[in-house]
Order: structure tokens, then sequence, then C-alpha cells
């Protein structure tokens, strides 16, 4: 696992792009009724808390590949991240 050594100032900036990439990918997901924001950034060890919820009535996903697919899409946009926790 990597450790990420970010300065309080850096993580706030981690956290601005991680919200700014969660608010751009929900038109994509096509999610009007989840909820999909993050909760914390842990820069010691690049690990991002989500909370996932929310109702998805026309949506095929199940929650384990939803979180898969904003996984990948977050650590495209956001390469300090190192993996998603979702809560």
């Amino acid at each position: 696992m990597r450790v990420w050594k970010h300065a309080p100032r850096d993580a706030e900036s981690i956290e601005r792009r991680i919200r700014q990439a969660l608010t751009e990918m929900r038109p994509l997901l096509r999610l009007d009724a989840a909820i999909i924001e993050l909760v914390e950034f842990d820069g010691n060890t690049g690990v991002a808390v989500l909370h996932i919820g929310g109702d998805c009535p026309d949506c095929d996903m199940d929650a384990a590949m939803l979180r898969q697919g904003i996984e990948a899409h977050l650590r495209m946009q956001v390469p300090e991240i190192s993996a998603v926790r979702a809560v």
C-alpha cells in the first residue's frame, strides 16, 4: 500500500478535486436519486471514504459494481487515491 505524506493544504486540494470528479460523474451514471459524497480522504493512505446511497430504480448495477466503477473513475481523475471505501 502506498503511503502519502500530504500537507493539510494538499489534502484539502485533493478533497476538492474528488468532490469535483464526483459532481462530473453523476450525469454519466444517470443516478438522479443516488447520493455519492466524499466522507473523508486520508492523505496518509490515499483512501477516499464515500457515502453511496439512495435509490436507483432503473439501474441494473449492483452496489459492488457501482463502487468499482466509481473507484476506477476517481482514480483516473485523482491519481493520489489508492482505494475507495464505501460506508
